[in-house]
């Protein structure tokens, strides 16, 4: 037992002695839903948003569908270059320790993501209401190594249903307002874990190094098309709460792990944006360009700078070219959209630490959906 605890210290010291000290820690903004059109487009959602996009950001949008969907499969893989290098050089290592001091310092992520069943039902036939429901799971995983003998994991794993319910009101249909349900189990990591905790107990079990809950929440959101037209661009201004209960994963009594943690809790939290669209631009067609400011209420501590979402996103074809900048990182992505699939890829930055400009995380994120 001696040995095993000795290895377990040698590690994390190898690992730990070149650890910049620019990321001393994680306090990225956890969101427990990552889609790769927003991503694209600087993280843009509240005046933007589609479809699975309805869920976790303003569920007014839902009014917004442009047609029935029903998704059969769409699933979303998300990782940083550092993820792809360290299990490169893990996997074809002779020598692990030697391997685990070499890639020291990097910041590690990944996301795995899964909406099915899904069923989107949009106002039509004039009618006003609009619905949606999916089932989300979605799984990320971020590993810091730090210099001050700390190993600072953040695992999340969420499931459960959603329900988007959106109604259309005044004279053009101009204002719409909208709730989703959700119904969320939570399993998270806790936040640090010391030298001295990996010496006293390194078996790393659920039990001691996790926490657990479920809750019933909801998220209240409207849009409203303004009344007034500049050079062909119309404007569309947006807004929405989320986690109107406050997000505590506790309301519902429904805990796996076997210990008292609780759930990292997914503070209740206030977005605000404003879209122009226009229809044709040049060769493009169905262009738009937003400005938002989401995340209020769960940057504790944080810069503004690192809620201001700035993004584009135009059409040709069957490509949607997107650009944007997201926490002050540029982003871009691209779509490709047919009748029964449809891919969006983006590579986007986001900030690890407090202040906009403190550490750049690089990610590629892709969702592949097939549906009708």
């Amino acid at each position: 037992m001696k040995a095993h605890h000795l290895l377990t210290a040698a590690i994390v010291i190898i690992s730990l002695s070149s650890f910049p000290e620019r990321a001393q820690a994680l306090e990225q903004i956890i969101r427990p839903y990552q889609n790769a059109r927003s991503s694209g487009m600087g993280g843009v959602k509240i005046t933007t948003g589609f479809y699975d996009e309805n869920f976790f950001g303003n569920p007014a949008r839902v009014t917004h569908n442009p047609k029935f969907r029903l998704s059969l499969l769409e699933p979303t893989f998300e990782i940083n270059p550092n993820s792809i290098s360290t299990v490169s050089d893990l996997a074809g290592a002779d020598d692990i320790l030697q391997t685990l001091g070499d890639t020291a310092g990097r910041s590690n992520h990944v996301r795995v993501q899964t909406v099915f069943p899904s069923i989107y039902i949009p106002t039509n036939n004039g009618a006003r209401m609009s619905y949606a429901f999916g089932v989300i799971m979605n799984s990320q995983g971020d590993v810091a190594l730090r210099r001050s003998f700390q190993v600072n994991p953040q695992a999340v794993v969420d499931i459960g249903p959603a329900l988007t319910i959106g109604r259309r009101f005044l004279a053009n249909d101009a204002l719409s307002v909208g709730l989703t349900s959700h119904l969320i189990y939570r399993a998270a990591a806790r936040t640090n874990l010391s030298l001295g905790d990996l010496l006293e107990d390194s078996s790393m079990s659920p039990e001691r190094i996790g926490g657990d809950g479920a809750m019933v929440d909801f998220d209240l959101g409207a849009t409203y098309e303004l009344p007034w037209i500049w050079k062909d661009f119309q404007f569309l201004t947006g807004a929405a709460i989320n986690n109107v209960l406050g997000g505590k994963y506790s309301n519902l009594n429904l805990q796996v792990i076997d210990n008292t943690a609780g759930a990292l809790e997914q503070p209740r939290t206030l977005g605000l944006g404003i879209t122009a669209r226009r229809a044709k631009l040049g060769p493009f067609r169905d262009f738009q360009t937003a400005f938002e400011i989401t995340d209020i209420g769960n940057n504790d501590g944080g810069s503004l700078f690192r809620l201001i979402h700035i993004g584009a996103e135009a059409h040709y074809g069957v490509l949607a070219p997107r650009l944007g900048i997201n926490q002050g990182y540029l982003t871009g992505g691209l779509g490709l959209n047919t009748r029964f699939f449809s891919l969006d890829y983006a590579y986007y930055g986001e900030e690890l630490t407090l202040n906009a400009g403190g550490y750049e995380d690089r990610r590629h994120i892709v969702k592949i959906a097939f549906h009708i």
